[in-house]
């Protein structure tokens, strides 16, 4: 029986009852067992005593051998029935005389005398000496049998068992009856507990009775229950306040989340309401800076360039904002890819190199580690990589040198970015990565900034599973770095680096010059669209022609090896080089021959690009076909500029436009912007994908896509960030095949 599910009654009422029998049972046993013992001894007494009286009436019997008055003598015991054998020796230990008794008495029965025999002892003997005048003349000896003895003993504890059980029973029922004084407190206190918990109402009270320690009980269990009343009552107070504020609360998110709403369509119709022809004043800013439409008197010159430089200080800004908001919704899409981590970083470095050309600084790979490859979006590590250089080449002195370290670091790679600036005051250390912080507002507004751009590569890095750091001591520079974990799987998908944004082919330039004159030059070309191979003598010159196309070449005559036109001879006497295009440089003035440009030092940027347009043109007669579909007139005046006089353009205004033109022509491209009035780009792209099959199509807009979105065009350009070497690279991937480029095949 598990005495652990009993209630306390029960428990209580089965304590008294076995404490009861216990006790009474242990009594009668000792009374019994003490009687039985006592018995015992009794009877041994008394017949030793017997046995000395039957030994002195047998004195004279022994003395005058008289065995027939011993006889009678013993005879007399008879009357003993415990006594079964009595018998007489004399000195020498002879029988003298004898009697037995077995015969007389019937007894309780084999059974009964085994009964007791098996626990009791039965048979007694007693031995008693006989003396005369201090002599022994003999010895009486009785054998006696004790079931008489027992059986009265039985009989009696009989009795005493079934007044034990009587006395347990009448114990038992007032020990029952008594427990009330002990369970009817505790069992009321368990009904009102039981009451509580039902009707979870802590108004009820137990009620006490006496002063014990049960009463002490009943008094603390009302304590507790005033207790909690009053904390329930505290508490249904402050729930009754927090639905309140609840409610407050959720009116106060609701207009929060509807100002965050507004707030969110005000930096969309910034994006661009501002964007677009922002894009389209630095876009014609840049045009006149470089030279393209023409020579520009020097004050008016300089304060372009100012114009230009504060253009991209606002698109900067407004690019800033828009990201750090995405970044903070959860908007902002990442295309994770494994990439070969040096591809992407010499592609910043080539991207960023005309933004250090405006400060007089270069950048220099200082460590490499090639096949690295890491799982990143391209896309945001360029951006990653263009805040950090931009940052380094701005704060650092003319003339210096950016130094781009990447390393292998314990299954990582790490990349870092060294400039030789001021440094940064240990003082700004711990803010250097939140938002809006610059380390000096006077210097920060000088080389321009919003204090987002460190906070957004953080933002940036880490959501692409790497993380970001920086080394710095005043007058000694700065050292900005990431990590990224190494991707050991690259083989199993990799995703080729090409150098030029689009991964398509740009229209490339042998440049043959020697000497300060070559930088400018390729920056320019750069700048333009243009991919630039350097070399600094004739014959460097002449086995890069051996290997590659071009589609233009510019020389300056005095080369160390060789006369410039002695190469330009080398170069045509090859028929597919025949009608390459040539640009000379020369300090004397000529006359200019078919499919060559000659141009005077110093040399005048405009006119180096003017001259290489009308040369690519004329050597492409066949040119690629650009439908633009942009409801902005001024935008598509600056694309058209952008990407030169190679491309025939036709412009489409509305999708119903665009639509009959796609259905009633064919073009190469079709350039698409996605935001038009009441309108959505993406409604256009099944009718190009189905009548147009072959176009490439281009997204030009400021609307931020997802990498789903971005699988299903050829190529995004943002406006706010377009080049004319993106855009160029963009549409050349369907340029046709030039006259020279057929020959050679």
């Amino acid at each position: 029986m598990n005495t652990n599910n009993l209630s306390i009654v029960q428990k209580l009422g089965l304590l008294l009852a076995v404490n009861t029998v216990i006790a009474v049972v242990m009594i009668a046993l000792v009374f019994s067992v003490g009687t039985g013992i006592s018995r015992y001894r009794d009877s041994q007494q008394q017949l030793e005593a017997l046995a000395r009286v039957v030994g002195e009436n047998s004195r004279a019997s022994l003395a005058f051998g008289d065995a027939q008055g011993a006889r009678a003598t013993l005879d007399g015991l008879r009357v003993r029935a415990d006594i079964k054998f009595a018998r007489l020796l004399d000195a020498q230990g002879v029988t003298f005389a004898q009697a037995d008794f077995h015969g007389d008495q019937q007894g309780r029965g084999p059974l009964s005398e085994a009964a007791v025999a098996a626990i009791l002892p039965v048979k007694l003997a007693v031995s008693q000496g006989i003396q005369d005048n201090g002599r022994t003349i003999g010895r009486i000896e009785l054998d006696v049998e004790l079931h008489r003895l027992w059986a009265e003993l039985i009989e009696q504890m009989g009795l005493m068992a079934l007044i034990a059980v009587a006395l347990s029973s009448l114990c038992v029922y007032f020990a029952l009856r008594l427990r009330r004084i002990i369970t009817d407190p505790i069992l009321g206190l368990t009904r009102v507990a039981h009451q509580i918990s039902r009707e979870q109402d802590y108004s009820l009270r137990a009620v006490k009775a006496g002063n014990d320690e049960i009463a002490e009980l009943v008094d603390h269990f009302n304590h507790m229950l005033a207790e909690i009343q009053s904390r329930d009552e505290a508490l249904s107070q402050e729930r009754e306040a927090l639905v309140q504020l609840t409610s407050e609360m959720k009116i106060t998110m609701e207009a929060a989340e509807s100002a965050n709403r507004v707030k969110s369509e005000f930096l969309s119709t910034v994006s661009h309401e501002l964007r677009t022809p922002l894009t389209a004043i630095g876009g014609s800013l840049g045009l006149l800076v470089g030279g393209v439409l023409g020579e520009m008197p020097a004050q008016a010159g300089q304060m372009l360039q100012i114009a230009n430089k504060n253009c991209q200080r606002l698109s900067y800004l407004i690019n800033d904002l828009l990201d750090m908001e995405k970044l903070v919704a959860g908007k902002l899409n990442f295309d994770m890819q494994p990439y070969e981590l040096m591809a992407l970083v010499r592609q910043a470095l080539i991207d960023n190199e005309t933004y250090a050309g405006q400060f007089q600084v270069s950048y220099e790979i200082s460590q490499a580690a090639d096949n690295a490859w890491v799982l990143v979006d391209a896309q945001r590590l360029q951006q990653v990589m263009a805040n950090l250089l931009s940052n380094a080449a701005k704060f650092s002195p003319a003339g210096s040198k950016v130094r781009i370290s990447v390393r292998h670091s314990h299954g990582g790679v790490v990349v870092e970015v060294r400039d030789q600036g001021s440094g940064i005051s240990p003082d700004f250390h711990n803010r250097i990565f939140q938002r809006f912080s610059q380390g000096d507002a006077s210097d920060s507004r000088q080389k321009g900034g919003t204090g987002l751009g460190l906070a957004i590569t953080r933002e940036l890095v880490e959501r692409m599973g790497g993380h970001i750091g920086f080394e710095s001591m005043p007058d000694r520079g700065s050292c900005f770095y990431f990590e990224f974990p190494l991707w050991t799987e690259a083989t199993s998908r990799p995703v080729p680096i090409e150098l030029s944004p689009s991964g398509t082919q740009l229209p490339r330039v042998l440049v043959v010059v020697d000497g300060d004159m070559a930088p400018l030059i390729s920056r320019t070309l750069k700048l333009a669209g243009y991919e630039v191979d350097m070399a600094e003598s004739g014959a460097k010159a002449f086995e890069l022609a051996e290997h590659n196309d071009y589609v233009a070449l510019t020389l300056e005559l005095l080369l160390p090896d060789m006369d410039g036109l002695r190469l330009i001879e080398l170069l045509r006497a090859d028929s597919s080089r025949r009608h390459l295009p040539v640009v000379v440089i020369s300090a004397i003035s000529r006359e200019a021959q078919p499919a060559m440009e000659w141009l005077t030092k110093p040399v005048d940027l405009s006119k180096l690009l003017a001259s290489m347009e009308r040369l690519t043109a004329a050597s492409n007669t066949a040119q690629t076909r650009v439908l633009h579909i942009e409801d902005d007139f001024e935008m598509h005046q600056l694309v058209r500029a952008l990407a030169g006089q190679r491309f025939n353009f036709e412009l489409a205004t509305t999708l119903r436009e665009g639509r009959a033109r796609i259905a009633l022509e064919r073009f190469d491209v079709v350039i698409l912007d996605l935001t038009l009035p009441n309108e959505s780009g993406w409604d256009l792209l099944p009718d190009i994908r189905a009548q147009q099959p072959e176009a490439r199509v281009v997204v030009l807009s400021n609307a931020e896509l997802s990498p789903e979105q971005m699988q299903l065009v050829d190529m995004v350009l943002r406006k706010s960030e377009v080049l004319p070497r993106q855009l160029m690279s963009a549409i050349a991937a369907c340029e046709p095949t030039a006259p020279q480029e057929k020959a050679a095949t």
